[in-house]
């Protein structure tokens, strides 16, 4: 983990991770297990309506101009992750995620520049229709091995993509229905399928790692806890404070202290949790046992 990540991370500690559109729809909410089940013939109805995908299909072959090939439906197995099937949809949203930075790796390597073949143009042996299939798919398996850990742990009941479609149309419902109430919400009104998926992904995160720590999956013993303190000193460095010991600045103007390992051992034992989840998480996404559906993950492209 970064310096910067884990400055990011522990600024978390204090409050539970939030998007701007995360907020809670009342006052003081009651901290929830993450309600992904109650799948069943109303979850299969809402995945079976499903009648788009922002992704169009033309496989890895070119298109032919008179009878292009047919999009992959929505509900289109992927790949199965650990038993565990992806759907056509649920890959899209990390196709999204990752739009971004496939345009900045193509443009920082290669100079690439955007337009209407820039996702069909072979970069250095790639496209950068090869390559985002490639990291969403990576984002995918992380994704559900961190699922399926949940759901061992009873912080999941169901981690299938049509449950949680479920559960979004459920809390939509909600809170137009808090609204029609005038009762006060947080948040959006409504949430579009991508940001509710993102808070939701972000809770479990959260709790799944409180989780391991609560069950002692990993551990936090003193000695640990000092041995971490000790080889990232400069992660916890900050403006000086009496009684700290200084450290020589970059400029010479503001000393530069790092605290005594009592004055941040809050910080550092969850500096020390981030690193040990993300540890966790890492060797169960090598083991993952992965099928791709060949056939549709070609099919899918990126415009």
């Amino acid at each position: 983990m970064t310096t910067s990540t884990r400055q990011a991370r522990k600024t978390a500690t204090a409050a539970r991770p939030k998007t701007t559109a995360r907020l809670r729809t009342t006052a003081r909410p009651p901290r929830r297990v993450l309600p992904w089940w109650l799948l069943g013939a109303v979850a299969l109805a809402v995945a079976a309506a499903i009648t788009g995908v922002s992704l169009l299909a033309g496989g890895g072959a070119r298109r032919q101009a008179t009878a292009p090939a047919p999009s992959p439906s929505p509900t289109a197995v992927i790949a199965t992750i650990d038993e565990q099937t992806i759907p056509v949809r649920e890959f899209a949203l990390y196709l999204a995620q990752e739009r971004s930075a496939t345009f900045t790796h193509f443009q920082d390597k290669f100079g690439a520049q955007d337009g209407p073949h820039f996702w069909t143009t072979s970069y250095g042996g790639s496209t950068p229709t090869d390559y985002i299939k490639k990291q969403a798919l990576a984002d995918v398996t992380r994704t559900t091995v961190q699922q399926q850990l949940a759901h061992h742990y009873g912080l999941l009941a169901d981690t299938s993509y049509a449950a949680f479609l479920l559960n979004w149309a459920k809390e939509n419902q909600r809170r137009q229905q808090a609204v029609a109430a005038h009762q006060v919400i947080y948040g959006p009104v409504q949430y579009t399928e991508a940001n509710y998926f993102d808070y939701v992904l972000s809770n479990l995160t959260f709790d799944l790692e409180k989780k391991l720590a609560d069950a002692h999956v990993l551990t936090t013993d003193d000695k640990a806890l000092r041995a971490y303190y000790t080889a990232h000193k400069n992660d916890f460095r900050q403006a000086k404070k009496s009684g700290a010991v200084s450290l020589t600045s970059p400029n010479g103007s503001t000393p530069i202290t790092t605290p005594p390992f009592a004055q941040v051992r809050k910080q550092v034992k969850q500096a020390y949790l981030d690193d040990r989840y993300t540890a966790k998480v890492t060797q169960l996404v090598r083991s993952a046992r992965v099928t791709v559906a060949h056939g549709t993950f070609q099919a899918v492209t990126v415009n």
